[in-house]
C-alpha cells in the first residue's frame, strides 16, 4: 500500500478503471515521476486498481477473432489473471498505447495475438514464457511439498470449441514445489515485492485455480492483491488470512518474484 503523503499526492486522480486512455496516459507519467523503480510502481497501480469491478475473461484477441473476441485490454474490469498482466503491464509502460502493446508480449507467446498462443495456463504456460517470474517457492525458508497436477490443454480447448487445436494440442502431468496452507503464514515474512502467487488446486486439469500480485508498503508490510470473484472486485488483503478462508480449496502456493519485463 502507499504512505499517507504519495496518496495524497494522487488523491485527484480518477479510479483507474474509470479513466480514459488519456486520463491513464497522465496517470502513468505521475506514476513514473514520483516512482523510479518497477516495484514501487507495480505498487502503486495495483493500489489504483483496488475496487476494479470483477469478470470472468474480460480479454481476448479483438473484435472478430474466432475464439475470444474480447478486447486486448480493458481496465474497466478484471480477472485475477488479467489483473496480474495488466499492472505489470501498465508499471513499465509510459503511455495507454505502450501498454497495449507491452500487455500483449505478457499475455501471448512471442507477442504473437492468436488464441492457440495465449499463456492460457499460469504454471505451464505463463511463467514459462515470461522470464522475468523467477521460482522462488523453495528459496523461503519453510517446508515445501511436491505437487503433481495435469494440465488439460485438449479439455480447455474443447471448452472453447477450438476443435482445430484440439487433435495437436498435448496433455502433460508436471511436478511443481508449493508451500502447503499450513506453512503460508511462516513463508509470508520472506516473500519478496513484487511476488506473483499461484495458488495450485484440487480442480487436476486446470493445475493452478487462482494467481494473485504479492506487494509490500515502505514500512514491509505484504498484502495479497487479486481480482476476486467472490468480492466481485479488486481487492488488497492478508495473504495468510486469504488462505485460511478457503476451507481447503488449495494444495498450496508457488511464489515467482518478478523483475520488470522487456528491460
Amino acid at each position: 500500500m502507499l504512505t499517507p503523503l504519495i496518496l495524497a499526492a494522487f488523491a485527484c486522480t480518477a479510479p483507474l478503471y474509470t479513466q480514459s486512455p488519456d486520463e491513464v496516459t497522465a496517470f502513468l507519467s505521475d506514476i513514473h515521476a514520483a516512482h523510479p523503480t518497477f516495484e514501487a510502481r507495480v505498487a502503486a497501480i495495483a493500489d489504483a486498481a483496488v475496487g476494479t469491478p470483477y469478470h470472468d475473461g474480460p480479454l481476448g484477441e479483438g473484435p472478430g477473432a474466432p475464439y475470444d473476441d474480447g478486447p486486448q485490454i480493458d481496465l474497466t474490469r478484471a480477472d485475477c489473471v488479467t489483473f496480474v498482466e495488466q499492472v505489470i503491464a501498465l508499471a513499465e509502460s509510459h503511455t495507454h498505447s505502450e501498454t497495449v502493446d507491452r500487455l500483449q508480449r505478457i499475455r501471448y507467446r512471442d507477442g504473437d495475438i492468436r488464441f492457440e498462443k495465449r499463456n492460457h495456463f499460469m504454471l505451464a504456460d505463463w511463467v514459462h514464457h515470461n522470464p522475468f517470474a523467477h521460482e522462488v517457492t523453495g528459496d523461503l525458508g519453510v517446508a515445501t511439498e511436491t505437487v503433481t497436477r495435469s494440465v488439460g490443454r485438449k479439455k480447455f480447448f474443447g471448452f472453447h470449441d477450438a476443435q482445430e487445436f484440439i487433435d495437436t494440442a498435448t496433455d502433460e502431468t508436471r511436478s511443481v514445489v508449493v508451500i502447503p496452507p499450513h506453512a503460508v503464514a511462516a513463508a509470508e515474512a520472506e516473500i519478496p515485492s513484487p511476488s506473483l502467487i499461484c495458488f495450485v488446486g484440487k480442480v487436476d486439469w486446470l493445475f493452478a485455480l487462482h494467481c494473485g500480485l504479492y506487494l509490500r508498503d515502505e514500512s514491509g508490510q505484504g498484502r495479497l492483491y487479486h481480482a476476486s470473484s467472490k468480492a466481485s472486485e479488486v481487492v488488497a488483503m492478508s495473504l495468510t488470512e486469504y488462505m485460511a478462508s478457503q476451507d481447503g480449496r488449495y494444495l498450496g502456493i508457488t511464489v515467482h518474484r518478478l523483475d520488470e519485463p522487456h528491460r
